[in-house]
């Protein structure tokens, strides 16, 4: 009796192995069957096949009562500058970090409004981007072309896309002028086929490089590179100024007197503020909380700081803009902008899209599943001017947006709270709003993630 267990055991060893049945990855017949049966065509779908084949879905599935329920009304405004336009270029980044700027340099020039140049700005913007891209290229020439930073670096060489980062240190390097001194272009407003152009002669020269045999002549090989990305830039922008003279008229209606500036003169008389003194934020939902964070990659200017950011709580992202709107600052955000957003009418409001009603399904994603299946990234930056404080509670933001006028309410937007809860990823704040423990991690050794993470400079949206 006691030998019956062994023998068991001897006996299963023994015994021929089932494998599993093989499991059906296709579509079969039997398949397709099922799912023809399962489709149950009633009023409501028919009626919604009928429409989507003649309109935009984004448009017929607004739910308007969520439209009429929002009030428009702020209790906080700040002042601002009129409404500035992008067009057809990734460079919201700039213009949120310019607009942020505005109403103080305006204060400091003694004049009722001023726009920078965005244009002057963009040309050294792809000037670095193009340097960053082939030391990037030389970094990496020995690894194989399936390597996961040469295709970084070789999928777009030039983006458009930047931070908050970027525009301190190319305003710092450069300067600024107003925005009549080096106006837009056709190509510094749509930059597509500027694009093309340098990233096909960037392209030349990254293979140039990675067949290069010695090293030494890397130095001269870049220059070239360099010297033909300048050229193609001065073609779509024209020259960027070395000095200029700018008048233009003061609070009180008169003109003040012209005066010669060069663009750092004018950086720091019209900026004047320590840049430096504004941190990042995030609130990525998965990574732990109150720890520094590095990209790689992620800056304007090759031989500057990459982006470093502190993450921290949704909630804590909420206090900071809230303190910073009360002491009369506007706030640079970064969010996922198509995300529920209806911009004929300005409004961010969670669920506007109802696609459950047009489907007949759920559709519901929380954050940090948006986040983790590369659905929710900062893609667009703007800026907080206002909020309403209602109850001690703040209800819905005022954003400026830099898609011009025509969009939104006369280039604003109104923000939910619940939507800055799902969609906004990023703030820049002064450090006075910041306790001082957050505000002592920005000293601390940064864990640095690879260009390719999701919080990547992705402020690209046209």
């Amino acid at each position: 009796m006691k030998l019956f267990p062994l023998v068991i055991l001897l006996a299963s060893l023994l015994s021929p192995v089932h494998a599993e049945e093989p499991r059906a990855t296709g579509i079969s017949p039997e398949l397709l069957g099922e799912l023809e049966r399962s489709l149950t065509m009633g009023d409501r779908a028919h009626l919604a096949r009928n429409v989507l084949a003649q309109f935009d879905q984004n448009k017929i599935n607004i739910d308007w009562d969520k439209v009429i329920a929002v009030d428009r009304h702020f209790s906080h405004k700040l002042p601002a500058g009129k409404i500035t336009n992008q067009e057809s270029t990734g460079r919201c980044w700039m213009f949120a970090g310019l607009n942020v700027l505005r109403p103080a340099a305006a204060k400091a020039l003694g004049v009722e409004d001023i726009e920078f140049s965005q244009s002057y700005l963009f040309f050294y913007d792809k000037l670095e981007k193009a340097n960053m891209f082939l030391e990037g290229v030389m970094r990496s020439r020995e690894k194989p072309l399936d390597d996961r930073l040469v295709e970084f670096l070789l999928r777009t060489p030039v983006p458009d896309g930047g931070q908050w980062g970027g525009l301190v240190e190319l305003s710092r390097k450069y300067g600024v002028v107003p925005k009549e001194v080096m106006p837009e272009t056709y190509s510094s407003s749509h930059s597509d086929g500027m694009n093309r152009a340098l990233g096909l002669k960037l392209r030349q020269y990254a293979q140039e490089i990675r067949r290069l045999a010695d090293p030494a002549r890397f130095p001269d090989l870049k220059k070239r590179a360099l010297k033909d990305v300048y050229h193609i830039l001065a073609v779509n922008f024209g020259l960027p100024p070395k000095t200029f003279s700018w008048r233009a008229q003061g609070k009180d209606k008169k003109l003040i007197a012209a005066r010669t500036f060069t663009p750092q003169q004018f950086f720091h008389e019209a900026i004047g503020e320590n840049l430096d003194d504004y941190y990042a934020l995030f609130a990525i939902p998965g990574r732990p909380e109150g720890k520094l964070y590095e990209i790689d990659f992620d800056k304007a200017v090759y031989d500057r700081p990459n982006l470093t950011f502190v993450n921290v709580s949704v909630e804590t992202l909420k206090e900071l803009a809230k303190a910073s709107i009360l002491d009369g600052r506007a706030v640079w955000f970064g969010c996922d902008v198509g995300k529920e957003t209806f911009g004929d009418k300005g409004l961010m409001v969670p669920e506007i899209h109802d696609l459950k009603s047009l489907y007949g399904m759920d559709f519901k994603l929380s954050r940090r599943d948006l986040v983790d299946t590369y659905n929710d990234s900062p893609n667009h930056a703007m800026v907080f001017s206002g909020l309403d404080l209602q109850g001690g509670r703040v209800t819905k933001w005022l954003v400026e947006n830099s898609w011009s006028e025509k969009f939104g309410n006369d280039g604003y937007f109104t923000m939910l709270d619940e939507w800055f809860s799902d969609y906004v990823l990023m703030v820049v704040v002064h450090k006075k709003y910041i306790p001082a423990q957050v505000l002592g991690l920005f000293q601390t050794r940064a864990e640095v993630l690879p260009p390719w993470d999701p919080m990547y400079r992705a402020l690209t949206i046209h």
